[in-house]
């Protein structure tokens, strides 16, 4: 079975249906479509979804994930007000990730400290660990009752949140259950912290449900997001620790930084060359 896919953040330079064309001809079944514009910045309903379905479909792709709205959009809000309005768009989007037949949302469990006010006070790591237990307790029903699965993403912030690494998520996600709640490994962002990847992995174990599959140019703190083989992560011990815990999720690039003279779906197509000779696709 082929079950890899290529996240739209690839092509953030272009609308979705042009990023679909992409995805398609490359040669990818599978789609991660952004929640963001210029993609899917907005709940699809009625003929504006079934259109979009149709043309998904017509590509012979499917959508398998989504990616929920970043920024300020988070599970780690630190006021009641913050909290109210993105609790609220990630119940949107999950009802949304339902409608379109995908499997699983991404969402960053912690915001990036520049949307955070006093980010670096000593009292905010507390609040925002408070504001990811009550925003999971909020939407994992929703994500229950939609029959989708919400996938913590480890996130490369350079501060004291909890929550950043598979180490910490762990624990968080084991209380919920399984079908509804799992983690998603960026390499990248365990790259950019300098963290080892055979641990990461090892970590998240038997809830790992996702990937985003990338590269880190130079070493910590590189440029990520460039392609598989092109920085310093071992994707040999990365494939084979994956093998090793039974990974059984999609494999999803999301590579968005060619290489000098390249385009991005020059960038594209190498990822799914990579994919073929690593054995992961058809």
């Amino acid at each position: 079975m082929d079950d890899t896919s290529y996240s739209t953040g690839g092509f953030t330079d272009r609308g979705i249906e042009q990023a679909l064309d992409v995805v398609a001809t490359v040669g990818f079944p599978q789609v991660e479509v952004s929640g963001r514009d210029p993609h899917l910045g907005h709940r699809l309903t009625g003929k504006g979804l079934s259109d979009f379905l149709s043309g998904v479909e017509s590509r012979g792709l499917k959508v398998r994930t989504m990616h929920a709205p970043s920024g300020r959009t988070t599970l780690g809000t630190t006021d009641q007000e913050w909290r109210k309005q993105e609790i609220a768009t990630l119940h949107d989007y999950i009802l949304f990730l339902s409608d379109l037949g995908g499997t699983d949302m991404v969402i960053h469990p912690i915001p990036n400290p520049i949307f955070v006010e006093n980010a670096y006070a000593p009292e905010t790591a507390e609040l925002v660990k408070e504001g990811v237990a009550i925003s999971l307790d909020r939407l994992v029903p929703v994500a229950q009752e939609a029959g989708v699965r919400i996938n913590l993403e480890n996130l490369p912030y350079h501060c004291n949140y909890p929550y950043r690494t598979m180490t910490e998520l762990r624990p968080l996600v084991d209380p919920y259950p399984s079908e509804h709640l799992g983690l998603i490994l960026d390499t990248g962002h365990v790259g950019v912290l300098g963290n080892e990847i055979v641990d990461e992995i090892r970590s998240a174990g038997p809830r790992l449900c996702g990937t985003h599959l990338h590269d880190v140019e130079g070493t910590e703190d590189g440029t990520d997001h460039r392609g598989p083989t092109r920085g310093f992560l071992d994707w040999d011990d990365l494939l084979g620790t994956l093998e090793e815990i039974d990974y059984q999720g999609p494999y999803t690039f999301e590579t968005s930084v060619p290489a000098i003279g390249e385009t991005s779906e020059e960038l594209a197509a190498f990822a799914r060359q990579f994919a073929v000779d690593r054995g992961m696709a058809d």
